[in-house]
């Protein structure tokens, strides 16, 4: 189905003060969709935040150059949201990936609306910009764009080129399209330099991170197509390392010969666990996520667990991948 642009921009001309936000621990995708945004409506002399939940990865600090990305922080934000009469969600399939944020978009009657393309019911929002088949939130605020002529400025179009490099893998997932190069192409034509984007992403690693790897790796369990990593908080203090420490491991896992489906169990604090899924496509796995009230992609998604140990979250995990293989067997 066409998605009706138009009626975002009717949204935007008709409201003043405008939140823009994404999911807790933000990734690329969401981060450059919301600082693309965030240009475009100061263009338009518009009052916008962008506030999320959680702090951002230090490797994305090169979108936040101008300082408008925002942690929430209740005595700072709560009367100003109050206020807002529009708030624009990227990329966040569940709202509850919004923490309070969500509880105070509703409290405050704050016309909400989300640009996304993972699976939701969007029983929480007023209005939805969803497409599952985009390859990336920041694909489709491109197409938004140039749906509407907006002009990108070179910080909007380096901002919308990290949201796409990331979700489609550098271009290596099968969700990448034709179209994703051409988006490429344009960007790049605007001075996006490819290569500066790319290192600030992904060849950023620090001493810590590696050490942490070595002891993930050593924690690898490997059962039929499946493979298994863990991350203990005693790890992490032993190298030094933080949880932000842990991103890419669970891809380098599903990297291995053999193995279909990659998950990593991490300790956030104790009997607190972030799951991480990765599926090469044999297998779906955004639904053992959201058994654990997570959600995401068919092929790539995640979960928080609390009150569960390890062995327990490893175990269930387990089944339901096997359950999953012999239904594909019968």
């Amino acid at each position: 189905m066409k998605i009706d642009w138009f009626r975002l921009t009717e949204l935007i001309n008709a409201n003043n003060k405008i939140l823009l936000s994404t999911h807790i621990n933000p990734d690329a995708d969401g981060l450059g969709s919301e600082v693309a945004m965030y240009y475009h409506l100061k263009k338009m002399n518009k009052e916008c935040k962008i506030i999320n939940i959680s702090n951002m990865m230090d490797k994305y600090e090169f979108l936040n150059k101008d300082n408008i990305i925002e942690q929430y922080n209740s005595e700072i934000h709560d009367s100003w949201i109050e206020k807002c009469n529009l708030a624009i969600i990227f990329d966040i399939g569940n709202h509850s990936r919004l923490g309070e944020i969500s509880n105070l978009i509703k409290k405050n009657n704050v016309y909400c609306v989300s640009i996304d393309h993972h699976p939701s019911d969007g029983s929480y929002f007023d209005h939805q910009f969803l497409d599952v088949k985009s390859p990336a939130t920041g694909f489709m605020v491109w197409q938004y764009f140039k749906c509407e002529t907006i002009e990108l400025s070179y910080d909007m179009a380096e901002s919308l080129y990290a949201a796409l490099i990331t979700d489609t893998g550098s271009f290596r997932y099968n969700s990448t399209t034709s179209n994703c190069h051409i988006m490429a192409k344009e960007l790049l034509d605007l001075g996006v330099k490819p290569y500066d984007v790319y290192a600030s992403i992904y060849e950023q690693r620090s001493l810590a991170q590696i050490k942490l790897f070595g002891k993930a790796i050593e924690s690898l369990k490997i059962v039929g197509e499946f493979g298994c990593i863990n991350i203990s908080l005693s790890m992490l203090e032993e190298c030094g390392a933080t949880l932000d420490d842990i991103d890419g491991f669970t891809d380098f896992i599903r990297s291995i010969q053999g193995v279909e489906v990659a998950f990593m169990i991490s300790e956030i604090k104790e009997k607190n666990y972030r799951i991480n899924f990765r599926s090469r496509g044999k297998y779906i796995i955004n639904d053992i996520a959201e058994y654990f009230n997570g959600g995401g992609h068919k092929l790539a998604a995640g979960a928080t667990v609390k009150g569960l140990s390890v062995e327990k979250i490893e175990g269930v995990i387990l089944d339901k991948l096997k359950n999953k293989k012999e239904d594909l067997c019968q």
